[in-house]
């Protein structure tokens, strides 16, 4: 990739983290290594609760080595922290796909209601543009097309369209 960011080197991969941990709480201790420009950390489909594996995505390759060879095997909140740069699965344009949140009474960030993620205020990377919503296309309807007489021997048959 030129000029833009390049996940796969620039993603770092940690686990065995608490599973209390936050993006939140993930931003403030990773962005001491450098620009943090994305924090995921893996829940469970039904329980959303974290499975204490998370991806730190930083703006440049050297922040995310730097960050790995400091965290690695390190103790954090009574835990021995791994960390590795993420190897490239090849599945990453799954994960980039819109998700649709059905429940739009609270905010996936923090739990809390009156508010979504995007617009959280303990979002830490700061408040997000809503997304966008997409626009539906609209079907032609075709014009109904009359049925159509053929004439052979006597016998007249219609062809519906």
């Amino acid at each position: 990739m030129s000029g833009g960011l390049a996940p796969s080197k620039s993603t770092v991969y940690v686990s065995n983290l608490p599973f209390s941990l936050t993006n939140n709480d993930l931003y403030r201790i990773f962005s001491k290594y450098g620009k943090v420009v994305k924090v995921t950390i893996m829940k469970d489909k039904d329980t959303r609760r974290s499975k204490g594996v998370a991806f730190i995505l930083f703006l440049d390759k050297d922040s995310a080595q730097n960050c790995t060879r400091a965290i690695n095997n390190k103790q954090l909140f009574g835990r021995v922290i791994k960390a590795s740069i993420a190897i490239d699965n090849g599945r990453a344009a799954e994960f980039i796909r819109r998700r649709n949140y059905f429940d739009k009474s609270k905010c996936y960030e923090c739990g809390e209601s009156g508010h979504l993620s995007y617009a959280c205020p303990k979002n830490m990377p700061g408040e997000r543009e809503p997304p966008k919503k997409k626009e539906k296309k609209k079907k032609k309807k075709a014009p109904e097309k009359a049925p159509i007489s053929v004439m052979r021997k006597n016998l007249v048959i219609k062809i519906l369209p």
